[in-house]
């Protein structure tokens, strides 16, 4: 039997421990072939931005474990964009697209600012299924630190590539024209509940500019915040100020915060519906949802829990 072909990104940088760790996880299991294609470095809060008017460069990096990888100077969405309908890739049919593991949650607003989501939107928007991964800490600097959420990653592409017992091949067509946007709780695999089928909130952390009159040191691979030094110009960093919670029962940012990891479909459209339609696209995909994780959740002994609200 073939296997499948899956595309990794993220918005971290190619780099990122979160995108080493999964792909080694992947390598490790050997059940899927692995090719990577993410930015150079990073472009966190990127959203959906794509290059246009200059030319977007691209080269050739190592990935222990992926059949091929490159760096992409250019955001989250460029990088899949490219890989899909670019010529980098000796074959760029992909059956899957995860983008992550992402330092730091994509809960509630936060997914429309969020480069983890963009990648994963964009292989949405061509047709291609796609998960988007995130761990809720934002000290996460090694790939010991995501350790629990690749297991959790790879529990979740195993069930919708069909590879688990109970599941089939048939989900991928589903997860056509939406997203499946996942938050994994920080700590050790243990200390995890469990998957939790979870609505959008609307959490969201308002910004708290600070005044910057000299270079700022940042984390490694992040673009350091430049002194502009045009008259009557002044400087600012976005800095995280208040965060506005959402803890409303079975919403994504309550269910991380109660120890779940969180698997929310999230849809193309930006229109408001005129009557009350099922997530996805028909009926009973909700069901074959919780199908599908509770059959997910059996590997590994993971607990599964339902709550749509």
């Amino acid at each position: 039997m073939e296997k499948k072909r899956l595309l990794i990104s993220n918005d971290d940088g190619i780099n990122a421990p979160g995108l080493q760790a999964l792909v080694a996880e992947l390598v490790r299991q050997n059940f899927c072939t692995v090719c990577v294609c993410g930015p150079s470095g990073e472009q966190s809060g990127q959203s959906h931005a794509i290059t246009l008017g200059r030319p977007l460069a691209c080269f050739p990096i190592n990935v222990p474990g992926a059949q091929q990888s490159f760096a992409v100077v250019g955001s989250p969405a460029d990088s899949v964009m490219l890989a899909l309908n670019g010529p980098i890739f000796e074959d760029r049919n992909f059956d899957l697209v995860i983008s992550g593991i992402n330092r730091g949650d994509n809960c509630g607003l936060h997914v429309i600012y969020s480069g983890t989501v963009g990648a994963a939107r964009e292989a949405a928007c061509k047709g291609v299924p796609s998960l988007a991964v995130s761990l809720d800490d934002v000290r996460a600097k090694s790939a010991a630190d995501y350790a629990a959420a690749s297991v959790y990653t790879v529990a979740l592409i195993k069930a919708v590539l069909g590879l688990l017992e109970g599941t089939d091949a048939s989900w991928l067509q589903k997860m056509t024209g939406c997203i499946i946007n996942v938050n994994v709780p920080a700590g050790p695999l243990q200390s995890i509940k469990g998957l939790h089928l979870a609505h959008q909130g609307a959490a969201c952390v308002f910004p708290a500019f600070r005044e910057i009159f000299e270079e700022v040191p940042q984390d490694e691979g992040a673009v350091t915040s430049t002194v502009i030094t045009m008259p009557n110009t002044r400087s600012f960093r976005n800095a995280a100020g208040d965060m506005r919670w959402d803890m409303t029962p079975g919403a994504d940012t309550w269910a991380v915060r109660e120890g779940w990891a969180s698997v929310t479909p999230l849809g193309l459209r930006s229109d408001m519906p005129l009557q009350v339609q099922s997530t996805c696209n028909s009926d009973n995909d909700e069901e074959k949802m919780v199908h599908l994780l509770a059959c997910c959740a059996r590997l590994g002994s993971l607990n599964f829990v339902t709550c749509i609200c």
